[in-house]
């Protein structure tokens, strides 16, 4: 049965959280397929990248595992829909980054607080 006009986008989200590098393992394109596919389907889905997850959305990374230019590709997200990318702000200036080292696009800064009340607000978080 298919849901009423207006169903999914009045769940609540799912919600993404990138805590590892970019590179080194394969969590966080797997991430980035998870989020994808969401979208594709038109679940509400939220991204947050806290910890060494900062990383990801890093302007210039090159690719490795065969896993391409990994920043480049999230930066492809909001034209699927993505409204914003969640960054903890604390994170970011521990690694000596700022937000003009992080992709263009809708990178919103936020606090430790600000994650929780995510976490509290989503129907399901799936960290990566």
């Amino acid at each position: 049965m298919a849901p009423e006009d207006g169903a999914i986008k009045n769940e609540r989200p799912v919600l993404l959280i990138f805590r590892r590098p970019p590179h080194g393992s394969v969590f966080a394109a797997e991430g980035f397929r998870l989020a994808q596919a969401l979208l594709a389907f038109e679940v509400p889905v939220r991204l947050a990248f806290e910890g060494d997850g900062v990383y990801v959305l890093m302007k210039g990374q090159g690719g490795k595992l065969g896993l391409g230019d990994l920043a480049g590709a999230f930066s492809q997200m909001p034209g699927q829909g993505l409204k914003e990318f969640l960054v903890l702000d604390e994170d970011l200036k521990e690694r000596g980054l700022a937000r003009e080292d992080l992709i263009d696009g809708p990178v919103t800064l936020i606090m430790n607080d600000d994650l929780r009340t995510l976490i509290d607000e989503s129907k399901v978080v799936m960290p990566f």
